[in-house]
C-alpha cells in the first residue's frame, strides 16, 4: 500500500523577510526623529535661557557701571571743590601768619618805644611839694633813676607812694635815703635815690592810653590804636 510523504515543513509557505523587515524599522524611525526634535527643542530652549540671562546681567552691568562713573563723577567734583578751598584756606593761614608776624613786630616796637616827654610829665607832677626835689634823672630801658633832695624822711616817702600810685610806674623802690646836716646858710635836708620801673606800652588799657593823650603822646596814642584794630582784625 501506497503512503505518501507529506513535508509540513516544505509544503509551508515562506515568508517573505522584508515584510517583516519593513514592519520592525519603521517604527525605528519615527522614535529617531522624535528624539532630534526634542534635542532641537531643548536646545533652543536653552539658548533661549541663556541669551536671556546674558542680555539681563548685561543690562544690570550697564547699570551699576553708569551709576560708578556717575558717582566717580561727583566724587571728583568734590575733590575739585575740596582742594580748591584747602588752596584758599592755606593762603589765608599765609596771610595771617604774615599779619601776626608784623604785629608783632610793631607790638615790639611800640614796647621799645618809651614816650619819655610823658614820662618825665607825670614825675613832675607826682612830686608832693616843694619840699621835694629833683637833681638827675637817668633812663635804661623801662627803668629810671631819681636822684634828688627833700626836707624830711616822711616827704621823700610820700613822692614814692605817689609814684607807686601812677598808671606809668610799675614799682618804685627806695634805693638810698641820708640825712644831710644843715649849714649857717641852708636848712638840714635828706638826699634820695629810686629806681622807677615804667610800664610797657604794648598792650595798655583804655585808662593809660588817656593819660598818654593827656600827657601830650598823641602820636603814640594813635600807634596803640592801630596795634588793637590790627590784632582785633
Amino acid at each position: 500500500m501506497y503512503t505518501p510523504e507529506i513535508n509540513f515543513l516544505k509544503e509551508r509557505p515562506e515568508v517573505p523577510t522584508t515584510v517583516q523587515t519593513g514592519a520592525v524599522a519603521a517604527p525605528t524611525t519615527a522614535a529617531g526623529a522624535e528624539s532630534w526634535a526634542l534635542a532641537i527643542g531643548l536646545g533652543v530652549a536653552v539658548t533661549a535661557v541663556a541669551m536671556g540671562a546674558f542680555l539681563y546681567f548685561q543690562d544690570s552691568f550697564s547699570r551699576q557701571r553708569n551709576t560708578l562713573r556717575a558717582e566717580q563723577t561727583r566724587l571728583d567734583g568734590e575733590l575739585s571743590t575740596a582742594n580748591a578751598e584747602l588752596t584758599r584756606l592755606q593762603g589765608l593761614s599765609q596771610e595771617l601768619q604774615t599779619i601776626r608776624t608784623q604785629t608783632e613786630g610793631f607790638r615790639s616796637f611800640l614796647e621799645s618805644v618809651q614816650p619819655w616827654s610823658a614820662i618825665l610829665e607825670e614825675v613832675r607832677r607826682r612830686i608832693p611839694g616843694q619840699g621835694v626835689w629833683i637833681t638827675n634823672i637817668s633812663a635804661s630801658g623801662d627803668t629810671v633813676n631819681i636822684q634828688g633832695g627833700a626836707l624830711d624822711f616822711p616827704l621823700v616817702n610820700d613822692f614814692l607812694l605817689t609814684l607807686l600810685d601812677s598808671n606809668f610806674v610799675t614799682s618804685a623802690v627806695l634805693n638810698s635815703a641820708s640825712r644831710v646836716e644843715g649849714t649857717p646858710e641852708t636848712e638840714p635836708s635828706v638826699t634820695y635815690g629810686l629806681t622807677v620801673t615804667i610800664r610797657t606800652i604794648g598792650d595798655p588799657d583804655p585808662e593809660f592810653t588817656r593819660e598818654l593823650e593827656q600827657r601830650g603822646a598823641i602820636g603814640l596814642v594813635e600807634k596803640i590804636r592801630i596795634l588793637r584794630q590790627v590784632e582785633g582784625n
